[in-house]
């Protein structure tokens, strides 16, 4: 990893692909890859990552059993403030300076603390058994999250004396309260205008993000910050892999170094005749952990004019920061549109 952003350059960007199994056998060379790419695209996708298979794909039978459902079998739970339970189409605009229509999704979001809850039990119709699922799930892709955070201690150089390698491993405590968040994503089959965002363009709002995709692509990654030319990238369906992608608190945390990078869906022709699904987990760090540079000899004072969109969380921890960016997106008060 450079000291300073990447330059711009015209070459082809690519979202690369990195073999998570390098961080048992060489831990600095995973991390050097993964830094690699937080610093110039923000997006990466991960093979070897050690989340079960059939344990991915039970969730996203779980998540198309509840939202085939009709309207009214889904809203006992509404998302609210608490950023628990469902989102219905249009509830959430992800880009609410150029968006005059909500996204075209809906959702239902789970957290560290509501996975006993009713509104859990709600989302698998009551099965305990699922519902157990839903947690062991959570709690796979919060230990995949804390090794990647472990990556990005090693390749930001964080000094021994600051916990090195380790330094991330208090501040994402699963035991400690957090907005870390699952969140299930449906974009219901629909005619649509290619050209129109079925989620805004957004960055996200934590440290990372795991996204697992299913059979339909639509994501769209903003490359122009590093790739003059090319504004958007496609996110593609790549089978048996995670897509992790950089979250704004990394972005403070490195003055710019490390990008949150902006996306978007877009519709895709499938989605004619079928829908799109996936399924997210935002890693937070925890809600009293400032947002200031943190101690590595690659960040400096003068790189903060990378991280100038942020300026306003400068002074926010973790969960004033996440309140502050749910309240633009959401309008709690709107009625729900049948589908």
């Amino acid at each position: 990893m450079t000291t300073t952003s990447a330059s711009k350059d015209t070459s082809d960007p690519t979202i690369p692909v990195v073999d998570f199994s390098l961080f048992a056998s060489d831990p600095e060379e995973c991390a050097r890859q993964i830094g690699e790419a937080a610093q110039n695209i923000g997006f990466f996708y991960l093979k070897n990552h050690g989340v079960p298979k059939d344990l991915i794909d039970r969730m996203f039978r779980d998540s198309e059993a509840f939202f085939q459902q009709p309207l009214r079998s889904k809203t006992d739970h509404l998302i609210g403030p608490h950023n628990i339970g469902y989102s219905p189409m249009k509830s959430e605009r992800l880009d609410p300076e150029h968006q005059v229509v909500g996204d075209l999704k809906e959702a239902y979001n789970v957290r560290k603390y509501s996975i006993d809850d009713d509104s859990t039990s709600y989302f698998v119709h009551g099965d305990k058994s699922e519902q157990q699922q839903v947690g062991i799930f959570f709690k796979e892709l919060h230990k995949l999250a804390v090794s990647i955070m472990e990556c990005f201690a090693i390749a930001l150089k964080v000094p021994e004396s600051a916990q090195g390698r380790h330094f991330f491993d208090q501040s994402h405590a699963w035991e400690e309260s957090s907005g870390t968040t699952l969140r299930f994503l449906h974009y219901p089959q629909q005619s649509g205008d290619p050209s129109t965002p079925l989620a805004g363009s957004h960055s996200d709002y934590g440290s990372i993000t795991l996204l697992m995709q299913k059979d339909i692509a639509g994501l769209e990654v903003q490359a122009s910050r590093v790739h003059r030319n090319v504004p958007w990238v496609a996110a593609p369906v790549i089978p048996d892999t995670i897509l992790v992608n950089i979250g704004d608190h990394l972005q403070l945390w490195t003055n710019g170094l490390l990008k949150s990078t902006k996306h978007r869906v877009m519709y895709n022709p499938q989605q004619l005749t079928s829908s799109r699904y996936s399924i997210a987990c935002f890693m937070h760090a925890n809600d009293e952990t400032r947002l200031d540079p943190i101690p590595s000899p690659l960040i400096t004072q003068e790189m903060r004019a990378e991280a100038v969109e942020f300026e306003e969380a400068r002074h926010m921890n973790a969960k004033e920061y996440l309140a502050f960016r749910l309240g633009r997106s959401y309008a709690y008060d709107l009625p729900i549109e049948d589908e």
